[in-house]
């Protein structure tokens, strides 16, 4: 459990004296196309859910649901570019956008993905050898020089199926160097939250250090919060080879080695094959029917409250650019049982489920600087808390309303113009 104590996701949980609600006016956008359609694999005629759909030379993006459907809408000026779709294991599709203007019924299908493997040399079996090299690499496949980025981070608490706490927020990020010990730092630019809190509600979980988390579930440059000092905690596994973004990767899953009673992770890595790169990473923790798991993350509860973790899970994912590869996304998601000691017997209980996501929009290295102190968030804030300070409903413009299951990258690509680097 050493490791996870580097992995600030607290919360606390106490009683609530009060509730609020926020609300907003929708202002529809003009000279925008709404684009519709359904990715299918060419070899099974199925659906693809959570294909990756974006425009070229823009931040506008979203992903396909389930049932493989997606709604994206562009301005009129990418009348002319092209729609880029990519899945795993499959080639990736340019589309124009013009083909899919007023027509909602289109089928888009991908084919799988065959590559010649040249000079990669496909091995099976134990992937212990592959990690310990993926991290040898790391100072290679990273920057080596700090930079800075734009963000858009969300959370989210719900209380069963209904959300009582959102938030949302532009970021500035100093993202140090991958071969210096320096830390990420991160600041607030904009933000706005909503909250739904009944009266007859008596308890308020607080989310705490949730940017600072985010950032730090960049696994190359905390290779530690997951792999410990030498990944000796754990067995790796190659399950074979896929295609990302045209490019072979190996897929690589890891769980504790047998007899390690502590609390560790287990999931997929995914390795570019040329470089070692981590390109992504799927993980979750090892918590089923482990009473003392609740205890890493709760800060604060009252005594007579029993907490217990239901799931703990993460996703981290890296995009390449001239030979080097950033940190691009991470979410997180954490669910609890909670219920009352001596309170109808304790027959009833609630689940309180903790989402997080961060999705760089923009990055650029001239002009890097590190932020004033009183300007960083810290692993300790409560960001429902410090965005009071940075509302500015004018901002938002047309999406001046939270929607709580829209999904990120939507929301990122409805914001497109507004996430890339101010003018100073």
């Amino acid at each position: 459990m050493n490791n996870l104590s580097r992995l600030f996701l607290f919360l606390s949980l106490f009683l609530l004296p009060a509730s609020s609600l926020f609300s907003g006016n929708t202002v529809q956008p003009d000279s925008i196309y709404l684009l519709r359609g359904r990715v299918l694999g060419a070899d099974s005629n199925k659906p693809l859910p959570n294909a990756s759909i974006s425009v070229q030379q823009i931040n506008v993006s979203s992903v396909t649901n389930q049932d493989g459907y997606f709604s994206i809408r562009v301005p009129a000026s990418t009348r002319q570019s092209q729609l880029h779709i990519r899945y795993l294991g499959y080639e990736n599709r340019l589309i124009p956008i013009a083909s899919l203007i007023n027509n909602p019924n289109n089928h888009i299908t991908l084919k799988p993905s065959h590559f010649e493997l040249k000079e990669i040399v496909v091995v099976s079996g134990d992937g212990a050898e592959l990690i310990r090299q993926a991290l040898q690499r790391i100072p290679q496949n990273y920057p080596d020089d700090p930079h800075m980025m734009v963000a858009f981070y969300r959370e989210s608490v719900k209380k069963g199926s209904n959300h009582i706490s959102l938030v949302e927020a532009v970021l500035d990020i100093y993202k140090a160097a991958y071969d210096s010990y320096g830390n990420d730092q991160s600041r607030i630019y904009i933000g706005r939250k909503a909250t739904d809190i009944s009266p007859r509600d008596t308890i308020l979980l607080k989310f705490q250090g949730g940017i600072s988390d985010a950032l730090m579930l960049d696994i190359a440059k905390n290779p530690e919060i997951v792999f410990g000092t030498d990944a000796s905690e754990y067995q790796f596994h190659i399950e074979g080879l896929i295609n990302i973004n045209n490019k072979p990767h190996y897929v690589i899953s890891f769980f504790p080695q047998p007899g390690i009673s502590d609390i560790l992770f287990r999931g997929n890595i995914y390795l570019d094959a040329a470089s070692l790169a981590f390109a992504r990473m799927e993980f979750n923790m090892n918590v089923e029917d482990r009473k003392d798991a609740a205890d890493i993350f709760i800060r604060r509860k009252p005594p007579r409250m029993r907490v217990e973790l239901n799931e703990a899970k993460y996703a981290v994912n890296f995009t390449e650019s001239d030979g080097k590869w950033f940190f691009n996304y991470s979410s997180t998601g954490v669910s609890f049982r909670v219920r009352w000691a001596n309170r109808f017997f304790g027959l009833f209980a609630t689940t309180y489920t903790v989402n997080s996501e961060i999705a760089i929009t923009d990055r650029y290295d001239n002009n890097v600087t590190k932020f004033p102190r009183n300007e960083r968030i810290r692993s300790t804030d409560v960001i429902a808390e410090k965005i009071e300070h940075f509302l500015d409903p004018g901002f938002w413009g047309e999406y001046n309303v939270i929607e709580p299951d829209q999904e990120i990258m939507d929301a990122v690509k409805r914001l497109s113009g507004k996430l890339r680097r101010r003018s100073e």
